[in-house]
């Protein structure tokens, strides 16, 4: 086992819109979305085009979505839309891929590093994988430190990350990272939220490690 500090094998850069690299990375590719269900109440029917599933769908050469979420998928599929069950930790497709999504998944699992390990079993040699997660040093979870106020974790959130964390699964596993990317995301539910989500951008370009959420790319080596 490797001993020492992390280091980063590339710099971390400013992304303004997360959800248009992923759809620029699977124009016209074959993708599985990991998670495809998650929080799809919120999209179906009416928010649809801001459903992450939905614009993989318009623009990949192909998607299959999975989940674990049996309501959830059953919700979809009520709606028109078809995803399979499947634990990315222990699924075996029989396929591969060009472009895997794990979008605010990893987050949730039990087993982080052996479920990137089987994504990359389901990787085209020439693929990408890519992660979406929360900052462990977003700029929100500073300031609410710094004024001992309580941090605000999901239920069902068993883990958190910085980016170095993904430089050592990438060198457990023997893979590279293509890239690392930091991004906001700007709420508009009300206006206080509204500035609160723009203040904390303004962070971002002010230092990075401040960005609320993290994207990384996975490549073989």
């Amino acid at each position: 086992m490797k001993m020492g500090l992390a280091k980063l094998s590339t710099k971390i850069h400013r992304l303004s819109n997360a959800l248009e690299y992923i759809e620029n990375l699977s124009s016209g590719r074959s993708v599985l979305n990991v998670g495809a269900a998650g929080g799809v109440s919120g999209y179906l029917p009416a928010n649809k085009e801001n459903w992450l599933h939905e614009r993989l769908k318009n623009c990949a050469g192909g998607v299959l979505g999975i989940d674990i979420d049996e309501a959830a998928i059953n919700y979809a599929k009520k709606n028109g839309y078809d995803i399979n069950y499947a634990n990315c930790e222990t699924m075996n497709l029989d396929k591969k891929f060009d472009v895997i999504i794990l979008s605010d998944v990893i987050e949730h699992m039990n087993a982080p590093v052996i479920a990137v390990e089987n994504l990359f079993h389901h990787l085209n040699d020439e693929g990408f994988l890519v992660i979406t997660t929360p900052n462990a040093t977003a700029g929100n979870i500073i300031i609410r430190s710094i004024l001992n106020k309580k941090i605000n974790i999901l239920a069902d959130h068993v883990s958190v990350y910085y980016p170095e964390n993904f430089q050592n699964i990438a060198e457990r596993l023997n893979v590279q990272i293509k890239s690392f990317f930091v991004f906001d995301n700007i709420d508009r539910r009300n206006i206080r939220v509204f500035i609160k989500s723009i203040i904390f951008k303004v962070m971002t370009i002010v230092s990075p490690r401040l960005g609320s959420s993290l994207l990384i790319v996975m490549q073989n080596k």
